[in-house]
């Protein structure tokens, strides 16, 4: 049998500003045991966490989760007096990171990690008691070291080894610095002339490297890069929104195997009301029939008396008393059929309430996968409406309180003092007692817009007494980026807050 080629994995990509909150908290594994972690990577197994591990200065080293990555980033570039090109933008331009996923495939990687150990791969098995093993250190520790040689020690950003996953690897930060000490990808990662042939050129030649000084002794072949494939890589933004549509569709779907549970829920509920009917009017008829019973018997027991007594004749009794039999079997046959389908309605009835009881139950498991579903694209989107919303509104109290500067110092004396006394105070309060009142809303109406539930965006918005929708023809254009459509979504968003005309006129 031909065994499975071991071959190495070496992903570059470019990114534009410094590593964001969300994904420094994923590499560094920020509250591991939340719900961001779990939703981020289905893969992710907690149990394993402890075996992460990072190199800093050509040394293992553990987890350093108080420093994020945007931090150390900084903190590099400032005490090397690097200027961060994107500084002072609004949304940063220039690329000023080289972002490496380096790894194999998975049967070696999982072999050099954690050996010959019984390693439990289904989401939710307890690997506590396994150990890292030496020959991952040692496989990171050459890789470090060629990162090193290649783009500079003190350029390496973070270098953090997960075998916390699926698949071991290694996530490196490298800011890419040229010889005039500026961040430059182009110089750095790409070369003088800057074309795409010269980078593909460039990364084969990486590609050819890393397998020569590192790969080919781990027993990882060198595989095929994507420019000899010709496979579309797809960028970070097309990556996180091919996950968000992927993510709305699965809520979507299990929002719809709810409202389905939700209707069974309303059938049965009219089954109860018709079996508790049922079972109402069949105790109505054995009251009846056992009142009818007892009357019979005080009649059999007055004519036994008479009989006895000689008010009537024999005859006359034995006649009388098989009428009253006949009818004190029939009504006791009634009441032993009553009862029987008494028991059967109280059955039926309680079969009723226990598929209730369960459909309940997966309608409550259905609304927390729901819940669950959501909340990595949601808080992410929210987040990102939440900054949006807190730059937009630094920017607007900068100029407003610019152009009160401009307006008191052009004041005579007695209108500035006016101006202190009378306008002054009420700025204190008013401008950050709005933001404080709609952020929050104003962040989840934006959200929605973003994420396509329209419907509830409307909903929100009129609940806090906006004027409704975003209007017909909504959604993302296609020469726009996510930062470009996030932004839009918050300006709707704030005019979705605003009273309609017709509110307006009401008041």
């Amino acid at each position: 049998m031909t065994s499975k080629r071991q071959t190495q994995v070496v992903d570059v990509r470019a990114e534009k500003g410094f590593t964001s909150g969300g994904e420094s908290n994923e590499i560094l594994r920020i509250a591991s045991n939340g719900a961001y972690i779990a939703n981020l990577s289905n893969a992710f197994d907690p149990t394993r966490e402890h075996l992460d591990f990072e190199i800093k200065n050509g040394k293992v080293v553990p987890l350093n989760k108080k420093t994020s990555i945007g931090k150390r980033i900084r903190d590099n570039i400032q005490a090397r007096g690097i200027k961060d090109p994107n500084e002072g933008l609004d949304v940063p331009k220039y690329r000023t990171l080289a972002s490496f996923i380096l790894g194999g495939s998975q049967e070696q990687m999982r072999k050099l990690a954690f050996g010959d150990q019984t390693v439990n791969y289904d989401k939710g098995a307890d690997n506590s008691s396994v150990t890292r093993q030496k020959a991952i250190e040692n496989w990171a520790l050459d890789m470090y070291n060629f990162m090193a040689k290649k783009y500079g020690e003190e350029n390496i950003a973070a270098f953090v080894v997960h075998l916390d996953e699926t698949n071991p690897h290694i996530h490196c930060k490298i800011i890419p610095v040229d010889e005039k000490n500026r961040i430059s990808w182009r110089k750095v990662m790409v070369g003088k002339n800057n074309s795409r042939d010269e980078y593909r050129k460039s990364m084969l030649k990486l590609h050819n490297e890393i397998y020569e000084q590192v790969s080919k002794k781990y027993g990882l072949e060198r595989g095929e890069h994507i420019s000899e494939t010709n496979a579309k890589h797809r960028t970070t933004e097309e990556y996180h929104a091919e996950r968000r549509a992927k993510l709305k569709e699965e809520v979507e779907k299990l929002e719809k195997e709810k409202s389905d549970k939700i209707d069974e829920l309303e059938n049965l509920d009219h089954s109860i009301k018709h079996a508790q009917a049922k079972i109402k009017a069949l105790n109505t008829m054995i009251f009846n029939l056992q009142k009818q019973i007892a009357d019979l018997q005080e009649e059999i027991s007055a004519l036994e008396a008479d009989r006895d007594a000689g008010r009537i004749s024999n005859e006359e009794a034995d006649r009388r008393m098989q009428r009253l039999q006949a009818y004190l079997n029939n009504a006791n046959e009634k009441l032993l059929d009553k009862n029987k389908k008494l028991e059967e309605a109280e059955k039926e009835l309680k079969d009723i309430k226990d598929k209730i009881a369960d459909k309940q139950k997966e309608s409550d498991l259905l609304e927390q996968k729901i819940s669950k579903g959501l909340p990595l694209v949601k808080k992410q989107t929210f987040s990102d409406m939440n900054n949006i919303g807190f730059e937009n509104s630094i920017k607007s109290l900068r100029s407003f309180f610019e152009k009160y500067d401009n307006l008191l110092e052009n004041s005579s004396p007695e209108q500035r003092d006016y101006l202190d006394s009378s306008v002054t105070p009420l700025l204190d309060n008013a401008i950050f007692k709005d933001i404080a009142d709609n952020a929050v809303q104003l962040a989840q109406i934006s959200s929605y817009l973003f994420l396509g539930y329209l419907d509830k965006a409307t909903e929100l918005s009129e609940s806090c007494g906006g004027g409704g929708g975003p209007g017909t023809g909504w959604g993302k254009r296609d020469d726009e980026d996510d930062e470009a459509f996030k932004r839009r979504c918050y300006l709707m968003g704030m005019k979705m807050m605003k009273p309609s005309k017709k509110q307006s006129l009401k008041r």
